[in-house]
């Protein structure tokens, strides 16, 4: 447990398919659990992003904060400064919402979440070639 994907770049974007297929299986359910919906869409971002740095030749940091990971593509692509505010915004659903039980998350929240996880699938689908 514990230990990252291979190098393969696929790896990394069908784990990524997964959390997008759960949060969005999830956003179905009434109530839905948004804190965990966000929270795969976190997790996908991130899978995304790493497998975007196995392309350009990078070891994926083992890190969690998407505009950091972002900002690493960026160096060989600088388009990816177009979607940096949206892998802030889905950052902020990594660890802290499933233990933080103060902090609330709520359905408009999930809704973008989503939203923004699409949005980022669809830009890497036009920007790193070999990704889908």
């Amino acid at each position: 447990m514990g230990k990252q994907p291979t190098n393969a770049p696929n790896e990394w974007r069908l784990l990524a398919e997964r959390d997008v297929t759960a949060a969005e299986f999830l956003s179905k359910m009434y109530p839905p659990l948004n804190e965990i919906i966000a929270f795969h869409c976190q997790q996908a971002v991130e899978k995304y992003l790493k497998g975007v740095l196995v392309i350009f030749g990078e070891e994926p940091p083992h890190i969690h904060n998407l505009g950091e990971l972002c900002m690493l593509a960026e160096k060989h692509n600088p388009q990816f400064s177009t979607i940096l505010h949206l892998c802030a915004r889905v950052s902020q659903f990594a660890i802290q919402p499933r233990y933080d039980y103060g902090m609330s998350i709520s359905d408009t929240d999930t809704r973008l979440a989503l939203e923004y996880a699409r949005k980022i699938r669809t830009f890497l689908e036009k920007e790193v070639p070999g990704m889908f």
